[in-house]
């Protein structure tokens, strides 16, 4: 008899316990508007639109210090904000905007390449990290770097060579 009295008193209040009536009717209108604002906000993105995403240097002496400006406007419909931007070697340097660029706005992000020890072809890549939809974005430079000895300048030549007799050879097979 305890036993069925204590079950139907859990019973009672199990049943109790679960009545809480209509749920969305407890729903606040202006938090839905909120809500929906925030979820629609959430699907825009700020947009990097480079006037040129790559600059070629030409031909440089070993030792130059070779430097650009790579000019950007946020395209998107919220600010963007770079957090971070890295390069391919430590020969290159990067300054960029660390304020928010707001929609329609312009930008510059410098960047200053050190040539000394690099002879021959060079090509590095800058990667910026920001709030963009691919959360990042590469623009490059290049430049052919004239060697400052002798000694580097017969090494390169032979290295250009065998790349050259390399090619002439995939253009052969490739017939």
């Amino acid at each position: 008899m305890k036993r069925m009295f204590i079950l139907m008193l859990f019973a009672g209040l199990l049943l109790t316990a679960c009545n809480n009536g209509d749920p969305a009717s407890k729903i606040k209108e202006e938090n839905l508007k909120v809500t929906k604002q925030k979820l629609s906000e959430m699907n825009k993105f700020p947009k990097m639109d480079f006037s040129v995403r790559e600059v070629d240097f030409g031909t440089h002496n070993e030792g130059d210090i070779l430097d650009t400006v790579f000019r950007f406007t946020n395209t998107g419909e919220v600010p963007l904000v770079i957090s971070n931007v890295k390069t391919s070697c430590g020969c290159t340097t990067p300054y960029w905007p660390k304020k928010p660029i707001k929609p329609g706005e312009s930008d510059v992000i410098k960047v200053k390449f050190n040539t000394n020890h690099k002879p021959g072809n060079q090509v590095k890549t800058i990667t910026i990290h920001a709030n963009t939809k691919n959360l990042t974005e590469q623009i490059k430079i290049k430049a052919y770097i004239n060697p400052k000895s002798k000694k580097e300048q017969e090494k390169l030549k032979k290295v250009n060579n065998i790349l050259s007799k390399k090619i002439d050879l995939d253009k052969i097979n490739k017939k």
